[in-house]
């Protein structure tokens, strides 16, 4: 079965989808994401050209900065409108989870069968290659005039750079001890920037579930939406069982890293001249509002 990587007319695999978010950084399986991409590119071209793109064009640029303040302004407000509620029971699972961070942390031997797919969900989950894979979708969409590649290489890097700023901030301001650092769940320096007080919130969970959000946006089949949100999860359970984070940390991090991937999907939706309907309430009266760019 083929699902539409973009609202355009190109169309790619969902599993291409998911190898391009979460591909391990073992060198043979980046060749391997490489031939997806350019498979994908190339055996299922798009009838509109790309034309103007980030290479060769000062207004492609602005454009892209644009949007990328508007998605900006979205994950801000996130929290509050339109996922207050959702925030609620979010808060109240980190809490649960930092009072608990001793018991989860791992402390065993890390041996085995577990360890190597810990180890390979950790690599799969650096930040630094999440950005490479996107720059490699939307090189190859513009290389090949494949608009709905260069698209979803744009909604990766959009999601990638939102969720690593955020959790690059936080790190810093935060200052929480590291599982190897410090015996001491609540050992935090704000301001220090010193090595091994980086731990909250978990960038690579964070990257993850901002590249989980993005590729299951582009599927239609569950069984591939699932598989990307398993693979996030991964990455983050990788860094508790490794002793790079708490799981809070990872809790966090994968809340920034999905609202990230929301901010840029939900701008994406609301085109000009696109309109919705959704419920809501004037005056404690329910009511029906359309939603929209004009």
């Amino acid at each position: 079965m083929t699902v539409g990587i973009s609202r355009r007319t190109s169309y790619c695999s969902p599993a291409t989808a998911c190898a391009a978010a979460f591909v391990g950084a073992i060198p043979a399986r980046l060749i391997l994401l490489l031939f997806l991409m350019l498979c994908c590119s190339t055996l299922f071209p798009s009838q509109l050209h790309a034309g103007e793109n980030l290479f060769n064009s000062g207004a492609a640029i602005k454009e892209e900065l644009g949007r990328l303040g508007s998605e900006g302004k979205l994950f801000l407000k996130a929290p509050v409108d339109p996922y207050l509620v959702q925030t609620g029971a979010a808060a109240g699972l980190i809490a649960v989870a930092y009072i608990f961070d001793k018991q989860l942390s791992s402390n065993g031997s890390r041996h085995g069968v577990l360890r190597g797919i810990t180890d390979a969900g950790s690599d799969a989950s650096n930040p630094f290659l999440h950005l490479g894979i996107a720059a490699t979708v939307y090189t190859a969409g513009a290389a090949s005039g494949n608009a709905g590649v260069m698209d979803l290489g744009e909604e990766m890097g959009e999601a990638l750079v939102l969720a690593d700023s955020a959790t690059f901030v936080l790190k810093g301001a935060v200052g929480r001890g590291r599982p190897y650092q410090t015996e001491s769940k609540s050992s935090f320096r704000p301001f220090h920037f010193e090595g091994g007080y980086d731990s909250l919130p978990s960038m690579h969970t964070a990257s993850s579930f901002a590249l989980a959000h993005v590729a299951a946006s582009h599927s239609e089949s569950w069984s591939s939406k699932f598989a990307c949100y398993a693979a996030a999860g991964l990455a983050g359970f990788s860094r508790v069982y490794q002793g790079k984070h708490w799981a809070s940390d990872v809790l966090i991090g994968a809340a920034i890293g999905e609202l990230a991937g929301d901010a840029v999907t939900r701008y994406r939706a609301l085109q000009p001249g696109k309109v919705s309907v959704a419920p809501t309430a004037i005056g404690g009266t329910p009511a029906l509002a359309l939603v929209g760019k004009f």
